[in-house]
């Protein structure tokens, strides 16, 4: 039995949904402040024990993935080295790393997970520093199923690299039957894709803008995997307090917005909180921020609705605070995790029982644990 015809009709409904319109998406510009005022001489850090992680000038890959050629068999452990929280996580699912082409998913840079935590929307830039994506919606639970079923931890590469040398199978079809890859657009950065789980919309940064300048969000169709909503504003105040939107944002369960920001010239980082809506978006900045961030990079946000906390993610470095104490935070308020792998660290997000899943790069994949 042959599936080349069913694999060209496959083929071909993507390439049509690939080029659908994408000019679409209701737009809003909203007028006013979208910033509280505040005064600048109030702001102040909470004395955090310092594990800041220097960014590495290259990026390590997982284990064994040049060697066996992107097809890795055995799942990555790390375990954290400093800290004071121990974490050890371990790999839930390679993710593929081409489609269309020869390294086409090779760069995804956020995660969000449905509410059932049951599947997940992987957002990827074309290249790095490409300001041009799309949005892959997987079946986490379907692909486990089938990692398991076929025991072969490298079924998920297979079938998405026999796709683009048109050599399917039905064992392959079964995989790509569970991911589906959406149109291409501007995604901006692509590291702020956030799930409300008080409303399950799907929003992201487009556009960080300027200080007090234009700042872009849009909100994504869960259904065409594009943008369904854009909203423009700025982040300035009454009192002309000027803010950046970071390219990073969450939602805690009560469907408050956050992102945080680095202090040029010093480790200490910002928080702020907020609202993110169809038409309209107002943020406040924490008064109390990290004198100590996680490390170089300003990589991601995360939210885990089993503790309340917030956590800020920089390259073999997570912190969180409790959303509870913000803006009185305590030294031991602020935990805190490093690793030694070299990996470039995309993501972290949360099932509803609080277990964590960190997206990585080189090559793609979700390692899972326990973050306190």
């Amino acid at each position: 039995m042959t599936y080349k015809p069913l694999l060209l009709l496959f083929t071909a409904t993507l390439a049509l949904f690939e080029s659908s319109e994408i000019g679409l998406a209701k737009t809003y510009t909203q007028t006013g402040y979208g910033l509280t005022a505040y005064s600048s001489k109030k702001f102040h850090t909470v004395k955090n024990i310092d594990y800041f992680v220097a960014h590495k000038e290259t990026y390590s890959y997982s284990p064994n993935y040049q060697i066996l050629k992107t097809f890795q068999t055995t799942p990555a452990n790390y375990a954290s080295i400093g800290g004071n929280h121990m974490v050890r996580v371990s790999t839930d699912l390679f993710l593929p790393v081409s489609y269309h082409q020869s390294g086409d998913l090779g760069n995804p840079q956020s995660m969000a997970l449905t509410p059932s935590s049951q599947a997940a929307y992987v957002m990827y830039t074309k290249t790095g520093g490409s300001n041009t994506g799309f949005v892959v919606h997987y079946n986490l639970a379907q692909l486990r199923k089938t990692i398991h079923a076929t025991d072969n931890w490298a079924v998920i590469r297979q079938a998405t690299n026999a796709l683009q040398k048109n050599k399917n199978t039905a064992q392959y079809q079964t995989v790509l039957a569970n991911i589906k890859v959406g149109p291409t657009f501007k995604t901006g950065h692509g590291q702020s894709l956030a799930m409300n789980p008080k409303n399950n919309q799907l929003w992201f940064v487009q556009n960080s803008g300027i200080a007090g300048g234009y700042a872009t969000v849009q909100r994504l169709s869960k259904s065409t995997l594009k943008p369904c909503t854009t909203l423009h504003y700025r982040l300035r105040s009454s009192r002309h307090n000027r803010a950046t939107m970071g390219n990073n944002l969450t939602f805690d369960r009560s469907g408050h917005a956050y992102f945080s920001s680095y202090v040029s010239g010093s480790h200490q980082l910002k928080i702020y909180q907020g609202t993110l809506s169809t038409r309209q978006t107002r943020f406040k900045l924490i008064m109390q921020g990290l004198a100590n961030r996680p490390g170089t990079k300003n990589q991601s946000i995360g939210y885990n609705a089993a503790n309340n906390r917030l956590y800020f993610v920089s390259d073999d470095s997570v912190s969180s605070v409790p959303i509870a104490k913000l803006g009185h935070l305590h030294p031991s308020d602020v935990h805190a995790t490093t690793f030694n792998s070299g990996r470039e660290f995309e993501g972290l997000t949360f099932s509803q029982n609080g277990h964590g899943y960190l997206l990585t790069n080189k090559g793609a994949e979700i390692l899972t644990g326990n973050f306190d």
